[in-house]
């Protein structure tokens, strides 16, 4: 990473982006300590994110790199100028969405800037939270040991310990060499009685062919008779069943056909006579009165006295219809018989012919006989045959995994037969002495950098209970310190406060209090080593009016070393900043 103390020195001076986040253009300048100030939306945080981007190339944690171009653009672009070591110098990145990174630069060598220049006040409270491992690399990233916890980590016996594993099973193994040699033996003996007994088997299996044929043909032949005799047991059932229901049926009586039809007749007659009959009686009453009268039947002019002879048609009238009501219900109760004779006559018919079909089946069906004997001795060929066929495929299943065994056997034995006993004892032991040296190497190292951790955080004691002081003014908090204990073989750095006379932890506090605590910590390790840039969004979260006081002081001091690139939507901040900074 670029910084200073004797190192590289970083001066941004000049920004100019294209479709970056909410920018579509924009170009601003740099000082010692700038202020990106106002409401939500303006592209505060934009215009940090997009140096994070033209120096490492990145974006921040949960954003991908086309996550940062413009939403009306396809690509975006930022171009950097500044200073390295007092020499001007620009860098300049540009992406299209969906494609790689392009950058060009006139520095001679590769711009190295930590992506964590960038801190984010909404997360900084979070520095003591977490499981204990996540805790320690948090803060052995904040001081600068995460490479050397990570070489830690890597330096492990592990390798050397499985290879002495394998080497201490065939030292085992060659203690046993007789042991395999005398299960190979015995292994090959029951190869072989496998072998002959299966060829025993095969040969035995393809002589009994023939004859395992015909009894297969046999059991076929008995199944199927016995299927055709429960198939003719169930037609003879229905063939009784429909005798007995044509036995229980009443004989149909002939002549009601005959009746009906006579009956029919006799309405249709009774019909028109009634017809005749009211036509002539209205008009007999029409013609009542009148000088001149006409037939009702004819139409011949007749006299008054003639007229009077059809009288007789109003009596015959009334016995016409006396016999016709009389006829309608003996007409509807005879057309019931008709239709219950010709239902059942139906029903006679169908069942006659069912028992016609039936008994033409019978007497077709053939049974094919298959005697006892035969049938006894099929079953007992099939039965046998099934037998020598399950033994055959059980002794191949084994014959398989005994010459696996035995090919592992053999193995074995060729490889114990290459070792010799001394030589693996020597390497044995070699391997110790080298498992016990990464030990050691790894415990030193891990010891070193605990002390180096260790007097870090002595050097930037004091001026993280200056810095916090300042950040949090109040009398509930006597005193910080650090604390470290070994949680889950991790070394984990406790801050802790002194409230009243007890001492509490980042747990056990707000988040305004952890806000502050984080931000001190942050600024005493800035102090000690000092990064030549921090982008520092909205670092007034959580803190209140006090806090951002002690903050701003913190700030003013910092850009004494560390150039600052500050976003925040506090105008407290904002002010208290505005006197020795750029506001934008």
């Amino acid at each position: 990473m670029v910084d200073g103390g004797g190192r590289k020195r970083l001066k941004l001076e000049r920004v100019k982006l294209a479709g970056f986040r909410g920018l579509r253009e924009d170009e601003y300048t740099l000082g010692d300590l700038t202020v990106f100030t106002g409401g939500m939306g303006v592209g505060k945080t934009s215009r940090l994110l997009a140096v994070l981007f033209a120096l490492c190339g990145e974006a921040p944690y949960g954003l991908t790199l086309d996550d940062l171009i413009n939403s009306s653009s396809d690509y975006m672009l930022v171009r950097v100028e500044g200073s390295v070591n007092n020499l001007p110098f620009y860098i300049e990145r540009r992406k299209r969405r969906g494609g790689p990174v392009a950058v060009k630069t006139d520095l001679p060598e590769r711009l190295r800037v930590d992506p964590k220049i960038f801190v984010d006040g909404r997360e900084i409270a979070k520095l003591f939270v977490g499981a204990p491992a996540e805790k320690a690399l948090k803060l052995n990233q904040l001081l600068g040991f995460e490479r050397y916890d990570q070489v830690a980590s890597e330096i492990t016996p592990a390798p050397v310990e499985r290879r002495l594993q394998e080497l201490e099973k065939q030292l085992s193994a060659l203690g046993r060499i007789e042991d395999i040699k005398r299960r190979d033996a015995e292994t090959t003996a029951e190869i072989g009685w496998i072998k002959d007994r299966l060829s025993e088997l095969r040969v035995k299996y393809m002589i009994d062919s023939p004859m395992v044929k015909w009894a297969e043909e046999v059991k076929q032949r008995a199944e199927e008779a016995e299927q055709i005799e429960l198939e003719m047991k169930g037609k003879l059932k229905l063939l009784e069943q429909y005798r007995t229901q044509l036995r229980s049926l009443p004989e149909a009586a002939e002549g009601f056909e005959e009746e009906l039809r006579e009956m029919e007749a006799r309405n249709d007659a009774l019909n028109r006579r009634i017809a005749v009959l009211e036509a002539s009686i209205k008009m007999i009453e029409l013609q009542r009165g009148m000088s001149v009268q006409t037939c009702p039947l004819c139409g011949a002019q007749l006299s008054k006295d003639a007229l009077e002879r059809f009288a007789h048609m109003e009596e015959e009238y009334r016995k016409v219809l006396d016999e016709y009501s009389s006829l309608q219900i003996r007409l509807s109760q005879k057309r019931k018989e008709v239709e219950e004779y010709r239902r059942l006559l139906e029903q006679r018919r169908f069942i006659e012919a069912e028992i016609s079909r039936l008994e033409g089946e019978i007497a077709q069906t053939r049974v094919q006989i298959v005697s006892e004997e035969d049938l006894s001795k099929a079953l007992r060929l099939l039965k046998e045959a099934e037998e020598t066929k399950r033994e055959i495929e059980l002794l191949e299943s084994k014959l398989s995994a005994l010459e696996a065994q035995k090919e592992a056997y053999q193995t074995a034995l060729a490889q114990l037969g290459s070792q010799n006993h001394v030589n693996l004892e020597r390497k044995i032991r070699r391997l110790r002495d080298l498992a016990d040296k990464i030990r050691r190497i790894r415990s030193a190292l891990i010891e070193a950098v605990n002390e180096a951790k260790n007097e870090r955080l002595a050097s930037i004691k004091s001026s993280f209970k200056e810095a916090f002081k300042k950040i949090y003014p109040y009398e509930r908090i006597k005193d910080v310190d650090f604390e470290s204990r070994i949680v889950r073989g991790h070394e984990v750095l406790y801050v802790k406060c002194k409230v009243d006379e007890s001492w509490v932890y980042a747990h056990q506090m707000s988040t305004g209090e952890n806000v502050a605590l984080s931000f001190a910590l942050l600024l005493a390790v800035n102090e000690l080593a000092s990064s030549p840039l921090l982008l520092l969004d909205e670092p007034e979260e959580g803190l209140d009016e006090s806090g951002i006081r002690g903050l701003a002081e913190v700030l003013k001091k910092m850009k004494q070393r560390t150039q600052l690139l500050v976003a925040t939507r506090s105008p407290l901040l904002a002010s208290l900043l505005g006197s020795e900074s750029d506001i934008k």
